[in-house]
């Protein structure tokens, strides 16, 4: 240190040990730190290691360090001083992937008290590192190299939410220059072996784990890959090429389609639900698409850079922050080609004026929703009524009670929707052939001659036929209908404005002179939940399905349902999931009808903290993972009560003393009450892999073993005390579907003469507390 205070290059000190005292030296001796590297000494502890990386960098010999910083990484992967010394390394070396990676493992490991200030070091050099390297595990196909694969699972890991928010702090502004024609990846899998999986073209991120931009994604893959990322939201500008919906089924990704015509701007109305999208922490990430990625795409993220530069939304922002010249040449020195015609330019001009207008990101003069009342009706509502006659304006709420209902009800309601079919003669058509269920005719139905010739074409089938009446204020109705996503004709625009004007004009209030036995009034949102919950089946506790056993190895009770003999594995085909059966308590959360709280059951009750003594860490484990139970059930903005997750609540010792448990709940089943079909366990698998919550291990995967095959595996130690499993559970799945279960039990386990919770309660033991 007192050479580098007094600007001197750091200079080897050796002394010299001969066995017999010589003081000779053999003159071509090593006497420099090299001497110390592989090969030279047995005992290479971390500490050692550390000083000789430290010695290494003093010197320079930047290539040398990185070596010892792999092996000293590995023999201590939970610390964070390897990857520091390794980043520090890669970064003088100008591998700058590496060392954005190697700093990120760093601050995840490194404490938050004690190492402040190393965490704010290792912020800075990733930002620096960003001006060369895509941020995150994205890589340029010669960064891959840079990763050796000994090290890739620890490299990789996720960055941790506390390094994002940090990178949120950060006034960025980016450098690196990447053309559409460079294709990104990312990897897939570090075990055996690396692989990477290439990305669409033109990917970027905008704002670091926040909003991105891309090309179109071609094939389902793509999509998985998003979600590995963490993605959430995909928003589809290309009018011309809707994503397939199958892609996005069951996974914790979703897609919202905002059509815009190829090389056109979208309207001020569908920039305001952009720029509301990526103010929804539930949709973040976000990715924005077009075709290329460059014109509609790149006219979106232009809009978002005008209003907030390269960082995240600041509420009650009133001007923007940057001028539109300033945003398109910072965008195109980024990724050029972006914005690829004059229109396009010229919206970004507009948007930054509407900015200045407003004096907000966001128009203030949106009508309120009125306040709660209750539901009107006039006539008789009778309970054989088979035809419910949709009335309102545009954006009054039609389609969100007709897919409400159908949500809750599939095989008893039919929707007859002129804006899903696309004509007037086609929905004629249809009214006109018995649907055996109930139907609602989804249209806006303005005029009273209009509403008796539908009641006319289904004269061969109605009963008491109803009419539904959305009766609210224009201006409410043109606000609602500016915001909708996705709606096939009548996109947010001027349109909007004068489809409800004109239909307004038109509109004849409904009344029973027309033939309906009831019209119903709805004039609030309360109302028109209330309605819904009115035609729809009660919804309670559901419960989990009793098991039977596969086969009666001797420990099944007079209780359990015992397949019959007759009924042999070998007429169960098809593929199988077999997973340890864990013992503990049946638990199930769902979402409360007006989303407010998580619902518990445990069978066929209700549970909550201080309902038994084996819940009294349920409170606790709900805040730990509240928002990760809603991103997985709060999936539907139909129906809130939609999805169950089940899974066993371990906390007490039933029958089996786990020791080293991941956690106190294990899921194993996803209910939809919607389809009324539990899903499949790569849905599960999916759903649940960017939470902390886990699941059942699985042991087997294939087709249906033989017996002994199935004997054998209950006989296998457990994956959570020193013991053997209780048994094991099989689950059959087809079209991503549970299609039948089943369980088998070990011979041997008994669960004793007494119920557990007549003894003094035992805690199981959770690994790592």
């Amino acid at each position: 240190m007192l050479r580098k205070t007094l600007g001197l290059p750091p200079a080897h000190f050796h002394v010299t040990l001969t066995p017999n005292g010589s003081i000779n030296e053999e003159p071509n001796a090593d006497r420099t730190i090299h001497s110390l590297l592989p090969g030279q000494l047995s005992d290479r502890a971390p500490d050692f290691l550390d000083h000789l990386i430290f010695t290494l960098l003093l010197f320079s010999d930047y290539s040398a360090a990185q070596t010892q910083c792999f092996e000293l990484i590995l023999a201590q992967p939970d610390s964070f001083r390897g990857f520091l010394r390794l980043a520090d390394a890669a970064l003088q070396n100008f591998q700058y992937k590496l060392a954005m990676l190697a700093y990120a493992q760093a601050f995840n490991l490194a404490t938050p008290d004690s190492d402040g200030k190393m965490r704010s070091y290792c912020v800075k050099r990733i930002e620096k590192c960003s001006h060369h390297s895509e941020w995150g595990q994205v890589f340029q196909g010669f960064e891959i190299e840079q990763v050796p694969e000994r090290v890739a699972s620890l490299l990789t890991r996720a960055w941790s939410e506390t390094l994002k928010e940090a990178l949120d702090d950060l006034v960025l502004a980016p450098s690196l220059c990447l053309e559409s024609r460079e294709q990104l990846c990312i990897p897939i899998s570090t075990t055996p072996v690396l692989k990477f999986y290439k990305l669409p073209r033109f990917f970027r991120w905008i704002v670091p784990f926040h909003l991105a931009a891309m090309s179109t994604p071609k094939k389902m893959e793509d999509i998985d890959a998003l979600s590995a990322m963490g993605f959430r939201t995909v928003l589809t500008l290309t009018e011309e090429e809707p994503l397939p919906r199958s892609w996005f089924s069951a996974k914790p990704i979703s897609n919202i389609f905002l059509p815009i015509p190829n090389y056109h701007p979208p309207s001020i109305e569908q920039m305001d639900i952009i720029m509301q999208l990526v103010e929804d922490e539930t949709k973040l990430p976000l990715l924005v698409h077009c075709g290329g990625g460059k014109g509609r795409a790149g006219t979106v993220i232009a809009c978002y850079l005008a209003a907030y530069g390269f960082s995240k939304p600041r509420p009650n922002q009133v001007h923007p922050e940057l001028s539109a010249n300033e945003v398109i040449a910072a965008l195109r020195t980024l990724r050029p080609g972006s914005l690829e015609t004059p229109q396009q330019e010229a919206f970004v001009s507009k948007w930054c004026s509407t900015i200045w207008k407003r004096q907000s990101i966001y128009p203030l003069d949106r009508p309120s929703e009125p306040p709660p009342c209750k539901l009107v009706i006039d006539g008789e509502l009778e309970p054989d009524a088979n035809l419910f006659m949709l009335a309102g304006l545009p954006g009054s709420g039609k389609s969100w009670l007709s897919q409400s209902l159908i949500k809750r009800n599939q095989k008893g309601w039919a929707c007859i929707s002129q804006d899903e079919t696309g004509s007037r003669a086609s929905c004629e058509t249809e009214i006109g052939h018995n649907p055996q269920a109930r139907v609602l005719l989804d249209r806006c139905n303005t005029s009273d001659t209009d509403r008796k010739r539908w009641l006319e074409l289904a004269s061969n089938w109605v009963l008491n036929p109803v009419c539904v009446w959305f009766d609210y204020d224009r201006e409410l109705c043109v606000s609602r209908a500016q915001m909708r996503v996705g709606h096939p004709t009548l996109p947010p625009g001027n349109r909007v404005r004068r489809a409800v004007e004109q239909m307004q004009r038109i509109f004849v209030r409904p009344s029973l002179k027309e033939g309906f036995k009831a019209v119903v009034i709805i004039r609030s949102f309360e109302a028109a939940k209330e309605f819904v919950a009115m035609l729809s089946p009660k919804i309670g506790i559901h419960k989990f399905p009793r098991t039977a056993h596969l086969l009666d190895l001797g420990a099944a009770t007079s209780d359990d349902i015992i397949l019959p003999s007759s009924s042999t594995l070998s007429t169960y085909s098809g593929q199988v999931i077999i997973t340890e059966k864990v013992d503990g308590a049946n638990m199930g959360f769902s979402l409360s009808a007006d989303r407010s709280q998580i619902v518990v059951q445990n069978r066929s009750h209700y549970v909550s903290s201080s309902s038994h003594e084996q819940f009294k860490k349920l409170a606790h484990w709900l805040d730990v993972h509240r928002n990760e139970l809603y991103q997985l059930l709060d999936r539907d903005k139909y129906f809130p009560e939609r999805y169950i997750l089940f899974g066993e609540w371990l906390y007490a010792t039933h029958s089996i003393p786990y020791t080293h448990l991941p956690d106190r709940f294990m899921a194993f089943d996803l209910y939809d009450r919607s389809l009324d079909a539990f899903l499949d366990r790569r849905t599960l698998e999916g759903l649940l892999g960017q939470t902390t919550i886990g699941t059942v291990p699985v042991i087997y995967r294939g087709e249906m073993p033989t017996e002994d095959k199935l004997k054998d595996m209950v006989q296998s130690l457990s994956m959570f005390y020193d013991g053997r499993v209780e048994g094991v559970y099989v689950k059959w799945e087809s079209g991503g579907r549970v299609v039948k279960r089943g369980k088998v039990v070990r011979a041997d386990f008994i669960a004793g003469n007494e119920h557990w919770s007549k003894k003094n309660l035992q805690v199981n033991g959770i690994a790592n507390i």
